[in-house]
């Protein structure tokens, strides 16, 4: 079931966890968030994700109202990250979104 939680994002049980994604995509707003705080401009990060301004304008918004949710999700994925690495498991070796 897709759930709406504000224009042009949504969340599908099963899917990228149930974390809100961009409508239509697999593409989570912690991905456009964490995309921001790696100084991506909103430009380089619609072309890289194949993506217009909206869908990134979109994220963002829903990060503002969301804002602490979504900074204890980003958390929680950067410490599994660490967590995997220290068994065995890394981070990509090369960027996810080039520059």
């Amino acid at each position: 079931m897709i759930e709406i939680l504000m224009p042009g994002i949504t969340r599908t049980e099963g899917v990228c966890g149930g974390r809100p994604c961009i409508a239509g995509t697999r593409l989570r707003v912690t991905d456009i968030v964490t995309a921001v705080q790696l100084e991506y401009s909103l430009c380089e990060i619609a072309e890289d994700f194949e993506i217009s301004l909206e869908q990134v304008d979109a994220a963002l918004g829903y990060y503002k109202r969301n804002k602490a949710a979504i900074d204890v999700d980003i958390k929680r994925q950067d410490e599994t990250f660490e967590r995997l690495s220290k068994i065995g498991y890394g981070r990509p070796r090369a960027a996810i979104l080039p520059r």
